[in-house]
């Protein structure tokens, strides 16, 4: 089960650097730079097509729950490792 820790460390490294609501204002930067890390990360130990939907859906959850690049990663930062578990990783790998 190594990829919810590298999940979390994709977490963490995406914060120091899909819309589903127009009201939302994530970056395309942000966007691709969560899909690009985590794949590379999520490929380790998953088959690319999984990896790829796996990602997408922890974006999703991100997108959903904050508002912006910001807020998402003030808020992951100052999560506990098993909260971002339960939030992020959990209910993508179900």
């Amino acid at each position: 089960m190594k990829t919810p820790f590298l999940c979390i460390g994709l977490v963490i490294i995406l914060f120091g650097t899909a819309c589903s609501n127009a009201s939302k204002n994530f970056s395309e930067k942000f966007k691709s730079g969560w899909l690009s890390s985590c794949q590379k990360q999520a490929g380790i130990n998953m088959a690319k097509s999984q990896a790829k939907e796996y990602c997408q859906c922890s974006l999703d959850i991100v997108m959903e729950r904050y508002e912006n690049d910001e807020e998402a990663g003030e808020a992951i930062a100052s999560m506990s490792v098993n909260r971002v578990q339960q939030i992020l990783v959990l209910p993508c790998i179900q």
